[in-house]
C-alpha cells in the first residue's frame, strides 16, 4: 500500500503546475472531473456503471466540458445521439450514440486521432444524422 501512495505522490508532483504551493491544481482538476463525470454520466440498469467508466465520462475527464453540444433525442429510426464540439485549443468533435436507447451512449466517431471510431458509424446514424454531424 505504501508503494502505491509513494507512486501517486511522485506522479502528481511531476504534474503540479505550481510546485512549492500546498495545492496541486492538476490533481484537483483530474479528481474533480471524475466526480463531475460520475454525477453527470453514470448509466443505470442492473449493472450500474459509474460515469468515469463511460465513454462520455472518459472524454469529459480527458478534454473537459465541451464548448458546444448538439443533442438529438430519438427521431424515427435513428437512436438518440450527441455531438460534442471543442473549439478552445484545437477543434475536435465526438459523436456519442445510444445504441440501447436506454441512455447508454457509446463513442462511435471522432476526428481526434488518439480516440477510437467505429468504421460503421455512418450506417448507425443514418444519412440525415451524418449531415447534422458534419454541419455542426
Amino acid at each position: 500500500m505504501d508503494g502505491k501512495r509513494s507512486f501517486l505522490r511522485r506522479f502528481w508532483a511531476k504534474r503540479d503546475p505550481t510546485p512549492g504551493t500546498p495545492r496541486n491544481e492538476e490533481e484537483e482538476r483530474f479528481y474533480g472531473g471524475i466526480t463531475e463525470a460520475n454525477r453527470r454520466f453514470h448509466e443505470g440498469g442492473a449493472a450500474e456503471i459509474p460515469g468515469w467508466r463511460t465513454d462520455r465520462g472518459r472524454i469529459f475527464i480527458r478534454y473537459g466540458s465541451p464548448d458546444e453540444v448538439l443533442s438529438r433525442p430519438q427521431a424515427g429510426s435513428t437512436a438518440p445521439y450527441e455531438v460534442w464540439k471543442y473549439t478552445r485549443t484545437r477543434a475536435r468533435k465526438f459523436v456519442f450514440y445510444d445504441v440501447t436507447r436506454f441512455g447508454n451512449y457509446a463513442l462511435i466517431w471522432t476526428d481526434e486521432r488518439r480516440e477510437p471510431s467505429r468504421p460503421n458509424w455512418r450506417e448507425l446514424l443514418g444519412p440525415q444524422a451524418v449531415e447534422d454531424v458534419q454541419r455542426f
